[in-house]
């Protein structure tokens, strides 16, 4: 069990703005070092223990087109290192299908999705074991199917000899764990504002450290994504991940998103336009933002969540989420400015950002960006 801290953390996260008091802190508030990440909550399965030749199994498959059915298509190709383990795109191309054409969501970061309790949008699995194959499976992302895969990576003695030595053997539980190591290890973790929070007052610009505050307060963007994992899984007990209706548009539309979200998975009307709450760490290496890439900039993210969400837009949001329906947040150009200038400069970290291999065992072209 997690000790709860000595100041409760719906007073850091809810009020915010009065442990920041006015004016840019020259040092965090009281307090707020007390906030880390909890890891022993998200700690390894007891069936898939980090090890230095699983994570390494997981990333040579990872930038292997081997999984999919025309040898073309690798997990990389929508999760790259370039575009913040995302692919740059409003939603991703439909690269197995062979009329083309795009999938209907964006490719979500995979930085600390070791984080959350669901994955993908809507929620559909809860780990990223159960993620991890079901993209080779989708006729239109990889187009192929589990046995093929299997027999494809098991004809390559290198792959062979590295499953034999991480996991004792190959097979689709195997294939499924060793991606998911090295999923598990893409996190991001030591940003400036971790090192902010613990204590060092010089980690963040003075812009930055304003911006912070204003995320805290005015701009309510704690409201949703908590400290310290900047997503939607909500401290001090870190039990789930949380999923928020706020009413974003269809892309360069003035409607709301046809998607019914997570809706589509539980079937519960509750759930209509409700998408999971994305990690806002490396923020600034994932755009267009939103489950359809419906925002190219984050100023024209912090612009809508101003307006009001979908509150403040010319379309009516059934179960709009009452984190976001309180009405225009009244930000100036200056604390948009200092908000983007926190989410640019204090979320970022790449010095875990994976390395993509020189090459992979089954000799295929490394998997790079989908064009």
């Amino acid at each position: 069990m997690l000790s709860k801290p000595a100041i409760p953390f719906a007073f850091l996260v809810g009020l915010g703005g009065l442990l920041f008091g006015c004016g840019t802190p020259a040092q965090p508030p009281q307090g707020l070092s007390l906030v880390r990440i909890p890891e022993e909550v998200f700690a390894d399965p007891t069936n898939n223990q980090t090890s230095p030749e699983r994570v390494e199994l997981g990333r040579l498959l990872f930038f292997d087109p081997v999984l999919s059915e025309n040898g073309k298509i690798a997990c990389a190709s929508c999760h790259h290192p370039e575009k913040g383990m995302s692919d740059g795109l409003p939603v991703s191309a439909a690269l197995a299908d062979p009329k083309g054409g795009n999938l209907t969501r964006s490719s979500p970061t995979i930085y600390d999705a070791r984080y959350q309790f669901a994955q993908f949008w809507d929620g559909r699995v809860a780990t990223l074991e159960e993620q991890a194959l079901k993209p080779v499976e989708n006729p239109r992302e990889m187009g192929s199917t589990i046995p093929k895969a299997l027999a494809r990576v098991g004809a390559i003695p290198e792959y062979r000899d590295r499953f034999t030595e991480a996991y004792g053997e190959l097979t689709e539980s195997s294939l499924a764990r060793a991606i998911a190591a090295f999923g598990r290890s893409v996190v991001a973790n030591n940003a400036p504002v971790d090192r902010y929070l613990a204590g060092d007052s010089a980690a963040m610009s003075k812009d930055a450290s304003a911006g912070f505050e204003l995320y805290f307060g005015k701009a309510r963007c704690s409201f949703c994504h908590y400290v310290p994992l900047f997503n939607g899984v909500e401290g001090p007990e870190f039990e789930s991940t949380r999923f928020r209706v706020t009413g974003v548009p269809e892309r360069g539309l003035a409607q709301l998103t046809k998607d019914i979200g997570r809706e589509e998975f539980t079937h519960d009307p509750r759930h209509r336009h409700a998408f999971k709450t994305p990690t806002l760490r490396n923020v600034a290496q994932t755009a267009p933002y939103m489950h359809n890439g419906a925002f190219d900039t984050l100023e024209q993210v912090v612009d809508f969540y101003d307006q009001g969400a979908g509150a403040g837009q010319p379309y009516s949001v059934e179960n709009l989420d009452a984190r976001v329906s309180t009405g225009p947040l009244g930000l100036t150009a200056k604390e948009k400015q200092q908000l983007i200038v926190f989410l640019n400069e204090g979320l970022t970290d790449q010095s875990r950002r994976p390395q993509v291999p020189a090459r992979v065992p089954s000799g295929l072209p490394v998997g790079s960006l989908a064009k």
